[in-house]
This record gives C-alpha cells, sequence and structure tokens, in this order.
C-alpha cells in the first residue's frame, strides 16, 4: 500500500473499533476493545473513548529504555511480552491517531525490520511528545501563523523547488524546527509573508533571526499575497504540494506531513483555514553587515533570556534588494 491506501487504512481501523465498543456487547462488559494492526502493533480503544496502542513482542528486552518517552497526558507501562500504551486525557485523542498513523505508515513504507520496528515507533514519538506535554491540546493556528506557514509553503514550492529536487527541498525547509525558514548547503533564507500589499513592514521576534552573524549567508524573501475568491486556502495549497511529492516518493508525502505537524498544522484542523490567498509577488533581500539589525545586543545583567520585537520597513532597503534569479544562484 502507498501511503494515501495505508493512512486510509488506519483510519478505517480505528473507526471499526469505535463501531465495536458501540454495538458490541462483549466489549462494552470488557471496557477496552482491540485490533491488529500488524504483527506486533494493535489499536486499542476503551469505553470511555480513550485510543491507546498495544505491543506485543518477544523482544521486550532489546527495547531500548530511553527511547520510550514520559509524557503527562500517556502512560506507558511494560510487561514479560507487552507494552500497554495508554492516553490519559480525550482532548487529545485526534492528535494521538493522528502522530500514531503518520509514524505507523512511515514503518510501513520503510518496510522497518521487526526487531527495529519499535525502537524505531518510539524513537519518531520523542519528536512529537512536545505536542502531548502542553496544558491543552494544539490548537488552530492563528491568522499571522496561518499566513506565515502559507508563504514559507510558496517559497518552498516556488524558489527552492526551483534550483533543487523535491526530496533536497523538502530538507532544507527547516522554519519547523530551527532558527530561520531554510537551510541549504549555501544560505540561510528567512521567510516574512504580508496580505497588506500596501506596507512592507516585517515584524521578528528575535533578537538575532534577521542579523548577519550566522556562519552562512543570510537572505530575506518577503511574500506578497492577498485574500481573494479565486485564490488557494492552506489546505488546498498543502494538497498542491503533496500531489507533487508524491509523484516522485510516497517517503517525501510522510516527511512533509511530518515537518507541517512540527510547524502547528493538523489534519483535525485542516476545513478551518477557509481563507483563499493569491500569491502575488515575492521580494528577496541580502542581510548584510549593513542591513537594519540589532548590533552587537547584550543582556544586561542579572537579565537573561531578553526578547526585542522589532519591524523593520522595507521600503527603505532597497539598496539591500536582489532578483530572484540572483537568489537561487546563491542557493
Amino acid at each position: 500500500m502507498d501511503f494515501i491506501q495505508y493512512q486510509k487504512f488506519l483510519d478505517n481501523q480505528w473507526k471499526q473499533l469505535e463501531q465495536r465498543i458501540r454495538e458490541d456487547e462483549d466489549f462494552k462488559k470488557a471496557g477496552k476493545a482491540k485490533i491488529q494492526i500488524s504483527e506486533e502493533f494493535f489499536f486499542t480503544l476503551d469505553i470511555s473513548g480513550l485510543p491507546g496502542l498495544l505491543i506485543i513482542t518477544n523482544n521486550i528486552k532489546k527495547i531500548d529504555k530511553d527511547f520510550i518517552p514520559n509524557c503527562k497526558s500517556w502512560n506507558i507501562e511494560v510487561f514479560d511480552n507487552q507494552l500497554v500504551m495508554s492516553l490519559k486525557k480525550k482532548e487529545y485523542s485526534d492528535f494521538f491517531k493522528e502522530i500514531i498513523n503518520l509514524i505507523l505508515t512511515k514503518i510501513n513504507l520503510k518496510k522497518v525490520i521487526k526487531e527495529e520496528s519499535i525502537n524505531f515507533f518510539f524513537s519518531k514519538l520523542s519528536s512529537a511528545k512536545n505536542f502531548f506535554d502542553s496544558d491543552a491540546p494544539p490548537k488552530p493556528l492563528s491568522s499571522e501563523k496561518e499566513t506565515g506557514l502559507f508563504g514559507e509553503l510558496i517559497t518552498l514550492n516556488e524558489f527552492i523547488n526551483k534550483k533543487y529536487s523535491e526530496e533536497d527541498s523538502l530538507n532544507y525547509w527547516t522554519g519547523p524546527s530551527q532558527k530561520h525558514d531554510f537551510t541549504t548547503p549555501n544560505i540561510l533564507l528567512e521567510t516574512k509573508t504580508t496580505k497588506h500589499s500596501s506596507k512592507k513592514i516585517i515584524h521578528t521576534s528575535s533578537n538575532d533571526q534577521i542579523s548577519p552573524i550566522f556562519e552562512k549567508p543570510l537572505y530575506l524573501s518577503f511574500v506578497l499575497i492577498e485574500i481573494s475568491p479565486t485564490g488557494k486556502t492552506l489546505k488546498m495549497l498543502v494538497d498542491e504540494i503533496i500531489k507533487k511529492f508524491k509523484k516522485k516518493s510516497d517517503f517525501l508525502v510522510n516527511d512533509f506531513y511530518i515537518k507541517l505537524r512540527q510547524s502547528g498544522y493538523f489534519e483535525t484542523h485542516k476545513d478551518i483555514y477557509k481563507d483563499k490567498y493569491v500569491f502575488n509577488d515575492c521580494n528577496f533581500y541580502y542581510v548584510s553587515k549593513t542591513f537594519p539589525h540589532i548590533k552587537n545586543f547584550k543582556e544586561p545583567e542579572p537579565i537573561f533570556d531578553l526578547s526585542i520585537t522589532y519591524k523593520i520597513d522595507l521600503e527603505k532597503c532597497e539598496d539591500f534588494r536582489i532578483n530572484e534569479e540572483e537568489l537561487i544562484n546563491n542557493l
């Protein structure tokens, strides 16, 4: 099965469990139902609707305990030949299923051997645990973050992918996990997006995000979009990129979904993003030593972890502007 087919298969397994709990008296009495996904992995669902995961293996001693992430939203118990993972908070149920489905899909696509699949599962789960350690489940992206993600995806799709393959382009999209949105072998690229085309003002909430202090040259892409009934929603743009990646590899689709989750985009929220955007233009700038920035910032003792928010008027930065061809060449 490819990525889409396997995701549908897993979604159907969860639905079957929900139906069993509702309709089968034996499962109602037992208080929990399970359904087998692979040789080791089983989905579980209790009478209250809390999803979980059961792992059955004869290699329980080979599981690297350092890979098993502790989290206040789930409980993990290890027995002789079983590992039981139970979700504690029902409000996390949809996100739990989504993350579990993505990891199991990756195991299936990569054909991870049985002896390594459990350690692989927990190593991937660890990177998602921050979502479940918060006081509340992830909320939909704010309007500002929705716009920002749209701009990053435009930059990925329209410019990074002009020079690099789909696989490299996705690898170079580092915004979900690092300081700058794109990190290529040659440069750093920060993307700022506006839907107010009359103003070229960017906001930064980091002291050094737009500063020429890094090992690689830093560039800025300023994406101009506007709301229009003829445009694309965030979901439509995501689907367009998925379609392009799917022509190359299901691995790419899976990795793209994971990066979207790290950016705060979840399938549970996808229909909330109803605004349609038209991509109008993109301006590029080289952040040289003379580009406007906070210089030699030093926190005065005993103050620490101080953040500064400021704005830059790009109308006054025309001397630093470069064209698309220059950017692509430097990428």
